[in-house]
C-alpha cells in the first residue's frame, strides 16, 4: 500500500518488514517483475514519483559462503 502524503515523501507499507519509500519498493519488487501482464499491474511504474534508488533500498548482497570445495 502507498500512502500519499502531500508535502512529504510517500510512505510504502510492505506486507512484511518496516515501512519504506517508493524507491525501496522499486528496488526490492517492481524491477524484478518480468511478466508483461503482471508488470502492467505494478503500482510503482512512474520513475518521477519513485525517484532514484537510495542507500539501503536494495537488499544487500549476500556474503560469500565457503563450501570447502577447494
Amino acid at each position: 500500500m502507498i500512502e500519499d502524503r502531500p508535502g512529504l515523501p510517500d510512505l510504502v507499507t510492505f506486507s512484511n518488514g518496516p515501512q519504506g519509500s517508493r524507491s525501496k519498493l522499486w528496488s526490492r519488487v517492481c524491477q524484478y517483475v518480468t511478466d508483461p501482464e503482471r508488470q502492467r499491474l505494478c503500482i510503482n511504474q512512474d520513475s518521477d514519483g519513485r525517484g532514484t534508488e537510495q542507500p539501503g533500498d536494495a537488499f544487500p548482497d549476500a556474503p560469500p559462503i565457503d563450501l570447502g570445495n577447494a
